[in-house]
């Protein structure tokens, strides 16, 4: 009797955190339903789930997006957009790379937080301050890389529909890429006030691109986004950046703001104009663009360049793309009817999620080359294109980009 009674007192004693990890089946069962912010946490309480945690984020490497915005333009204050963002940033997949397009309503406006250290007394409680920028990065990891831009109007993606939003209204969309192998990501920033003075038609080589690249000489370049906060940028620049990486597509535009803290692009504080460029490199990174032109306005002309893009048999298994349009091509150049090239290149990609801004004029070009998966050979680097150059500015344009992520 007196041994039942000891052991029913052990039995009492017992720590259910070590009954579990006892049993590395059940705890595996638990992690794996857990966002990652959670998974971090958990990795540090001991060394079993610290393996644990490893092998689940090893297996996790969706894409993850989101589309937010306010209801209307006088009701958007009382849209609590801040909530809404950071339950959407609870993600599965720990990012390495996250694209944020902002309208500029919402980038000139500061996001108030409540802070984290609050009083006992709830009138004692205060809000932090926010700019777009700092507010995203508190909500991702430390390691993670945010390449953020603000225009008039934006073009976004939820799970199940794609919006373009223009004019005033406070909006965001991000996308979320995790480590992927055989993908990297690299940005590097151009000074106009430095590169413009010296250039003329006749000398475009004066601009030198390795002195501004980040990109290392072995990466294996498939596309430059090209944003600017001018109204203007001298074309030799995409075209240098178009010689030197080989002919690859550089697509973007002209936006209000580069959202990113001087110390991080590395320009003087009196710097006032920049070129932000976001390299997408390495083996399994495929891409194709197509250029919407100013006189294509009917939706079965618009489907019919689409098209262009299917034909050229991306992968869309893991996908995304990029939209970046003129701000005439919305709402009123469709006659009043809404998300009119994005529902479009939704029915022919209902799986591919797009991204992208309204801006004051689109750089880009055609590149249609069909993908064959048995095709092993890389371009050789670093050899000057002999064809002739494409137009890369435009106006009253679509520029759409599609990266379609393969395996080894």
């Amino acid at each position: 009797m007196e041994n039942i009674n000891v052991r029913s007192t052990e039995v009492e004693n017992v720590c259910p955190a070590t009954v579990l990890q006892r049993i590395p089946v059940i705890i595996n069962k638990i992690l794996e339903t857990l966002p990652m912010k959670s998974l971090h946490a958990c990795a540090r309480v001991c060394r079993t789930w610290n393996e644990i945690v490893k092998k689940i984020k090893q297996t996790r490497t969706s894409l993850h997006w989101l589309c937010v915005q306010g209801e209307d333009e006088e009701n958007q204050k009382d849209h609590n957009i801040v909530e809404d963002l950071t339950m959407s940033f609870q993600l599965t997949s720990e990012p390495a790379h996250v694209f944020v397009f902002c309208t500029s309503s919402l980038f000139e406006e500061s996001l108030y937080v409540p802070s984290k250290s609050q009083s006992r007394r709830p009138r004692l409680c205060k809000s932090q301050s926010y700019d777009v920028e700092s507010f995203i990065t508190s909500l991702l990891p430390s390691s993670c890389k945010c390449y953020s831009v603000a225009a008039d109007g934006i073009i976004g993606s939820s799970v199940n529909k794609t919006v373009e939003i223009e004019h005033s209204v406070m909006a965001m969309t991000y996308l979320a890429i995790p480590r992927l192998p055989g993908v990297e990501i690299y940005d590097f920033f151009i000074d106009l006030n430095k590169h413009i003075p010296p250039m003329t038609p006749e000398i475009p080589d004066l601009f030198n691109v390795e002195e501004v690249t980040t990109v290392p000489y072995d990466q294996e370049v498939k596309a430059i986004l090209f944003f600017s906060d001018l109204h203007f940028c001298p074309q030799e620049i995409q075209l240098g950046l178009l010689d030197y990486y080989n002919g690859c597509p550089v697509v973007g535009g002209y936006v209000d703001h580069i959202v990113t803290p001087l110390s991080e692009c590395g320009l003087d504080e009196s710097s006032d104009s920049q070129v932000r460029c976001i390299a997408l490199c390495g083996p399994n990174v495929q891409v194709a663009s197509v250029v919407v032109k100013e006189d294509t306005d009917s939706e079965k002309e618009i489907e019919k360049e689409l098209l262009k893009l299917k034909a050229c048999n991306l992968p869309t298994e893991k996908s995304f793309a990029f939209m970046f349009a003129c701000l005439g091509r919305g709402k009123s150049y469709h006659h009043g009817k809404e998300n009119v090239e994005s529902s479009i290149f939704r029915k022919i990609f209902p799986q591919t999620p797009l991204f992208g801004f309204f801006g004051n004029g689109e750089i880009g070009m055609n590149y249609l080359h069909p993908y064959d998966s048995m095709e092993n050979g890389f371009k050789s680097k670093k050899t000057k294109t002999s064809r002739h150059h494409p137009k890369l500015s435009h106006a009253y344009t679509s520029i759409f980009l599609l990266v379609s992520i393969t395996s080894c």
